[in-house]
């Protein structure tokens, strides 16, 4: 068992952000169409009702009918399709916003057996577009605690729900590979307690992309907007197409005053 105090919140940001142990080796995404799986049986609409009851969250029975998705286990398998030798993952963390499509499946005890290695994997979610920062930060203490040499971080977006979204979410997956021989360096943390216009503390020279956190806002003029459907992977997209030089990521969650930040070099 891990245990851990809550963050001392700040006013104002650190100068530094932690360095990932590992360099990162590569990077990928992809965006789905329109999945094949279904979740239209009873115990599924029992689950969703019973999730709803009391809670204004716009539950419709129609779209459990109705819905068709791509699971996060699915994306993954695709979207790693070819890309892992078989040498071992120590250790892989899947970052979401939006909950699974199908319940029923868990994308973490899946990818243990489907990963070379079977290694050890969870999630991190429930902290909107700051989820990947959070599982980058995670996988760094659980490298050094470990010395794990292969680390996958594995972000996820997804928009079949049976409840009402207040923006349209498309399905998409973007994979972070690390171990000793990548070729880019990477610094990353998330920041309590600190208003969106503190990234101007993280400004420096290379590409700037900001999540929909930021976007609304005028904290850093002239960076790249990640698309507003993809609240988790879109941000990391600069990564997965090779923008060469340094690449600074952010997002803000309004909710929760919270910054996150990675800069790639």
């Amino acid at each position: 068992m891990y245990r851990a105090a809550a963050p001392v919140l700040s006013a104002t940001p650190p100068v530094g952000l932690q360095p990932f142990p590992l360099p990162l080796a590569w990077a990928a995404r992809r965006e789905f169409g329109p999945g094949d799986r279904e979740i239209d049986v009873p115990e599924l609409h029992h689950y969703f009702a019973d999730l709803s009851r009391g809670h204004e969250i716009g539950f419709r029975p129609s779209r459990v009918t109705r819905a068709r998705g791509n699971p996060f286990l699915a994306m993954a398998r695709e979207l790693l399709a070819g890309r892992l030798s078989g040498e071992r993952i120590d250790l892989a963390i899947v970052a979401h916003a939006a909950p699974e499509f199908d319940p029923r499946l868990s994308a973490p005890v899946n990818l243990t057996a489907v990963l070379p290695g079977g290694p050890l994997v969870f999630a991190v979610s429930g902290q909107g577009g700051l989820a990947p920062f959070s599982a980058l930060r995670v996988a760094a203490a659980y490298v050094r605690r470990h010395g794990f040499r292969r680390v996958l971080v594995l972000i996820m977006d997804q928009g079949g729900t049976p409840y009402d979204l207040p923006e349209r979410i498309g399905d998409a997956a973007a994979a972070l590979l690390f171990e000793p021989g990548g070729g880019r360096t990477v610094r990353a943390g998330v920041v309590p307690g600190v208003p969106a216009a503190a990234v101007a503390g993280f400004r420096q020279p290379g590409a700037a992309f900001v999540g929909r956190g930021l976007a609304r806002t005028d904290a850093w003029p002239g960076a790249g907007v990640a698309p507003a459907e993809y609240p988790c992977t879109g941000l990391w997209a600069p990564l997965a197409d090779g923008t060469a030089g340094p690449v600074v990521l952010a997002d803000h969650d309004p909710h929760h005053r919270a910054l996150g930040v990675c800069v790639v070099a």
